[in-house]
C-alpha cells in the first residue's frame, strides 16, 4: 500500500511539473517548424516503432522535410530532404555541433568530458586538437612503424600454423583483435589479455559499455523520471563506468610509476604531460584524462553497427571463416 501511494504521488508530481512547463512555455511562444500532435508528457514518443528510421520517412512525407517531434519533453527537429540537411550540418552547423547531455555520457563519459560527447567549445577544440597531433598525426604514426609491422607479422604466423593444421581462422574476429592491439599499443604502450580488464573479458565490457549507450533510456526524453531508474539502465552504468574507471586508473599509475625513459611515448604519456596545465577556462586533470583516451573508435565492439540516431544497434553479417592454404608460385 505504501508502495502505491508513492507511486501516485510520484506521477501527481511529474505531471504537475509538465503543467508548469508547458505553462512557461506559452509564455514565450516560438515558432516551430511543423510536426504530428503528441501526448502530453510522452509527446510523440509513441509513434517510433521497431524501425525509427522508416516511421520518420513516413512522417516526413506528411508534414515536411524540416518537421518537429517532441521525444518525451525533449524537443527535436528532424531533417530529411538534401536542402534542409545542408542547411543544417553547413550554414548552421554550429549551432547543432553539441550532442545532448545523456546519462550514459553522464556516467561512462566522465560527465561529457571526452571528445565524442563534450559540448562545442574551446575545450572541446583543445581535446580535438590533442588528439590529432599526438595520436593521428603522420609523424605519430610512423613513430609506430615498427610496432605495427611487429603486430601484422604476429596474424601472419598465426595464419601460417592454422594453414599447416588446416584449421578455419575467423578473419573478421583476427583483423578486429589485430586493429584492437595497435591500439592498445599506440594508447596504452601495451597489449592487455582479456581478463586484466575485468573477469568478463575486455570485449564483452567493451560491448556492454557500447549497448548501454545505445539504448533508448526514458530519463534521457522524461528527466523527471530519471532518479527512478525505471529501466535499470543507470545501474548497470554505474557498474560498467566503475570497471572502466578501475581500468585506467591501473594503466595512469603504472604510466605514473615507468622510470622507462627510452621508450616511445605513448597516448597516455602525452596526456600525463599535460595534466595541471590550464587551457583556456579549464584545466587538464585525470578525469579528462580517462575520458579522452576511453574506447578510441578502433575498439568499439565491429560485431555492431552503431548508428547514432535513436541509438539502434544491427547485428553485422555473419563472420568470414577461411581455411588457409599455401600456394606454390613458379
Amino acid at each position: 500500500m505504501p508502495t502505491m501511494a508513492w507511486t501516485w504521488i510520484i506521477l501527481s508530481l511529474v505531471l504537475l511539473a509538465y503543467i508548469l512547463v508547458q505553462w512557461k512555455s506559452k509564455t514565450k511562444k516560438r515558432k516551430l517548424p511543423p510536426g504530428p500532435r503528441g501526448f502530453p508528457i510522452f509527446g510523440n514518443l509513441h509513434m517510433l516503432g521497431e524501425f525509427p528510421h522508416q516511421d520518420l520517412h513516413q512522417l516526413a512525407q506528411k508534414h515536411g522535410p524540416i518537421m518537429h517531434l517532441r521525444l518525451g519533453m525533449v524537443p527535436t527537429i528532424v531533417v530529411s530532404s538534401p536542402q534542409a540537411a545542408k542547411l543544417f550540418l553547413k550554414t548552421h552547423d554550429l549551432v547543432f555541433a553539441s550532442r545532448p547531455p545523456t546519462e550514459a555520457a553522464k556516467h561512462i563519459s566522465y560527465e561529457q568530458k571526452s571528445l565524442v560527447f563534450a559540448p562545442y567549445g574551446s575545450y572541446w577544440r583543445n581535446i580535438r586538437k590533442m588528439c590529432t597531433l599526438e595520436l593521428l598525426s603522420n609523424l605519430k604514426i610512423n613513430s609506430f612503424k615498427s610496432m605495427r609491422k611487429e603486430e601484422l607479422y604476429l596474424l601472419i604466423k598465426f595464419i601460417q600454423e592454422a594453414a599447416h593444421e588446416h584449421v578455419a581462422v575467423d578473419l573478421s574476429a583476427k583483423v578486429s583483435s589485430l586493429s584492437a592491439d595497435m591500439t592498445c599499443r599506440l594508447v596504452f604502450g601495451k597489449k592487455y589479455m582479456e581478463k586484466e580488464f575485468d573477469e568478463r573479458g575486455f570485449k564483452s565490457v567493451i560491448q556492454e559499455g557500447m549497448q548501454l549507450f545505445a539504448t533508448p533510456n526514458l530519463g534521457d526524453y522524461i528527466p523527471y523520471v530519471a532518479p527512478l531508474d525505471l529501466q535499470g539502465l543507470t545501474q548497470r552504468m554505474k557498474a560498467v563506468s566503475k570497471i572502466f574507471d578501475a581500468f585506467l586508473e591501473k594503466t595512469i599509475d603504472e604510466h605514473v610509476q615507468s622510470k622507462d625513459e627510452n621508450k616511445t611515448k605513448d597516448f597516455v604519456d602525452v596526456m600525463l604531460g599535460f595534466m595541471g596545465s590550464e587551457e583556456s577556462e579549464y584545466r587538464i586533470e585525470r578525469p579528462n584524462i580517462k575520458a579522452i583516451i576511453l574506447l578510441p573508435n578502433d575498439m568499439l565492439p565491429t560485431e555492431l553497427d552503431m548508428t547514432e540516431e535513436f541509438g539502434l544497434t544491427t547485428p553485422r553479417a555473419k563472420h568470414l571463416l577461411a581455411i588457409p592454404t599455401y600456394r606454390l608460385h613458379k
